[in-house]
């Protein structure tokens, strides 16, 4: 009732605002003005939004988009991304469950604790402007509990050529489930300069992510939770695994990109460029009080405080050409170090390497069509992989385009799954794991009247995994295992909106199939999503409206088990999960530049009681209520 009060009187202010207002006055001179209107009319401020401009490393431009789309909708949350693919656990910023396999991996060896990357801003996230105008936007969300999530950028063009950008987000929930507190701080500076003869980019990044960790309900409590009965539905009654744990994970990142043009003549064109990408991640397990799930400490420990840090730095050097001939030719140098810590009262080093690698790269237009060729080839080096990308894309502007690529690449797991020393006994690893192969060849296609379709196939090798042994009383202690066979993994995902005057029907299916002889990726053979909404445009058009229900349900599965000691996932076979619909009624608005967003999640947990599962342990969210905004201001 709050929100919707709230939602009103926001709604009522805008609209009483945005009328013109005559005001009379009582000039003899002709003043400058017989009809004043109002400073909120969109007729007193108008600007091109041509030249709004942002762009990510890769120099994918796109203009400030302030539409109200369902793609839109499906972004709006703490990662800003459509979550389709992921399963979220029972707080706002918590880990996720995948719901599908990611073939897209680094060559470049990175510290592990994998179930954090989901909740990461990552280099294809990094963004560069070019605004004529100053411009600020401003995110927030509510949560669950005791806390909001907030984001806010600003960015501004000093002249023609300079722009830098400031943003923050940052994030506080309780959460309904004992020792369950989420938090995060998101810090970014971004700075470009651009003229005739040099392009230079810069981007600082420094994330911090705090997680109490319950390791799930205990065996009771998870039995209480599948009841349903009412005396449980006050979740803080059902006990979990452990209550002190908690889990530090920071990062900071330093992008510098320098392009020195040496020749621009005739169409040719020959420059020089220098990259450089510098990463300090750490992370600190801590638990008061050990739990037998992880075994005996070693002896003189009294608490848990597992604490490793990763440093590296990448040089790349490359020389660019454009001829007639080719759109572009670049040839280079990559250098890349790491380093590897134990954090205690010192920093023990545990490893590291210096790495050299070659790489080249090839992009010709033939009319409507691209090719794209690029390798990444090793020198030297164990933990590095190599890369080969092949890509065929249609630049066709009518109904029907495609992009058929093939990808071939090495990677390593994470530094921490061949060297880790536990403050639990039972949990040491000093091993060299293989680094994993990956073959993928993809098909996707897109066609007006159609949708669409994206097909992907791929050969997997050494897959690494973790496993637990369910049947002693140490049971999340934590195995690394290498598959030493061939998985096949198909995946079909299929996209389509029906529109029918008012009402429209957006539909997600995603197929998988994986050939293995063991249980080792286990994921759901179908995943759906179905949205029907209505949009209009109400208030003498002012107002554009959307609203509807969302549908999401998967098939059951062997759903991995999270595991708080390494952030990561080990697989197991006993439990399945899903079979249950999430199904969500929303309602969002536009005024100008600001969106509304307003969502009451899962309104049929009543209907699946004690069935929505994150995890074998973990239970899915319950019905909330949750308001959001998100608002664009130009100066």
């Amino acid at each position: 009732m709050r929100y919707l009060i709230l939602l009103f009187c926001f709604f009522n202010c805008f609209i009483n605002l945005s009328q013109d207002n005559p005001i009379k006055t009582n000039s003899t001179s002709g003043g400058f003005f017989n009809k004043v209107k109002d400073s909120m009319s969109i007729e007193n401020f108008k600007f091109d939004v041509n030249k709004l401009k942002n762009f990510g490393i890769s120099n994918d431009t796109v203009l400030l988009d302030t539409s109200l789309t369902i793609k839109k909708y499906y972004a709006f949350n703490y990662r800003k991304k459509d979550n389709f693919e992921l399963l979220k656990f029972n707080n706002v910023g918590q880990i996720y469950n995948n719901l599908s396999f990611n073939t897209r991996q680094n060559i470049f060896s990175k510290i592990g604790y994998t179930a954090n990357n989901p909740l990461l801003i990552n280099k294809d996230d990094y963004r560069f402007y070019d605004t004529a105008y100053p411009v600020t936007e401003l995110f927030f969300k509510s949560v669950f509990s005791q806390g909001q999530l907030t984001d806010a950028l600003f960015t501004s063009n000093i002249n023609r050529n300079i722009n830098f950008s400031l943003a923050f987000k940052a994030l506080r929930s309780l959460g309904k489930y004992q020792n369950s507190l989420s938090g995060s701080k998101h810090f970014r500076f971004g700075f470009s300069y651009i003229n005739k003869n040099l392009d230079s980019k810069l981007f600082f990044i420094s994330q911090k992510l705090e997680r109490q960790e319950n390791g799930g309900l205990n065996d009771v409590s998870l039995i209480d939770f599948i009841s349903g009965e009412d005396e449980f539905k006050e979740r803080s009654k059902l006990n979990v695994n452990f209550e002190d744990a908690q889990n530090i994970f920071q990062t900071r990142n330093l992008y510098l990109n320098n392009k020195f043009i040496l020749l621009n003549k005739n169409n040719n064109l020959i420059y020089m460029s220098h990259n450089l990408d510098y990463e300090t991640t750490n992370n600190n397990y801590k638990q008061d009080q050990p739990t037998y799930l992880y075994g005996q400490i070693n002896s003189g420990e009294d608490d848990i405080n597992d604490h490793y840090k990763f440093r590296s730095i990448k040089n790349k050097f490359s020389v660019y050409t454009k001829t007639r001939f080719f759109d572009e030719l670049a040839v280079g140098y990559i250098n890349y170090n790491y380093n590897f810590f134990s954090v205690s009262e010192n920093l023990e080093k545990i490893t590291g390497e210096n790495t050299n690698l070659i790489h080249g790269n090839f992009l010709k237009k033939f009319r409507k069509t691209k090719i794209e060729f690029d390798i990444h080839q090793k020198i030297n080096g164990k933990r590095v992989g190599n890369s080969i990308y092949v890509n065929l894309e249609s630049l066709r502007k009518n109904r029907f385009n495609y992009k058929l690529f093939f990808n071939i690449l090495q990677y390593h797991p994470g530094m921490i799954y061949d060297f880790y020393q536990s403050d639990y006994f039972d949990i040491n690893y000093n091993v060299n794991n293989k680094l994993t192969d990956i073959k993928n060849i993809g098909l996707q296609m897109n066609y007006e009247k159609l949708g669409n379709i994206n097909i992907d196939f791929s050969n997997i090798l050494n897959h690494l995994y973790l496993t637990v042994n369910n049947t002693q009383q140490n049971k999340l202690t934590p195995h690394i295992n290498q598959y030493d066979g061939e998985i096949n993994y198909l995946k079909i995902r299929y996209n389509k909106e029906f529109k029918f005057g008012i009402f429209s029907f957006d539909n997600s299916i995603l197929f998988q199939n994986v050939l293995q002889d063991q249980d080792i990726i286990n994921l759901p053979k179908l995943l759906l999503r179905n949205t029907l909404y209505i949009s209009e445009k109400v208030f003498k058009n002012v107002l554009d409206l959307q609203t509807g229900i969302s549908l999401k349900i998967f098939s059951k599965y062997y759903a991995d088990e999270y595991n708080p000691l390494l952030s990561t996932f080990h697989i197991q076979t006993l439990k399945k999960i899903g079979g249950y619909p999430i199904v969500d009624f929303f309602i969002n608005a536009k005024i100008r530049q600001t969106r509304i967003f307003l969502v009451a999640e899962h309104i049929n947990s009543s209907l699946s009681e004690g069935k929505f599962l994150s995890s074998p342990t973990t239970p899915y969210r319950d019905s909330s209520i949750r308001f959001g905004i998100k608002w664009n201001l130009f100066n």
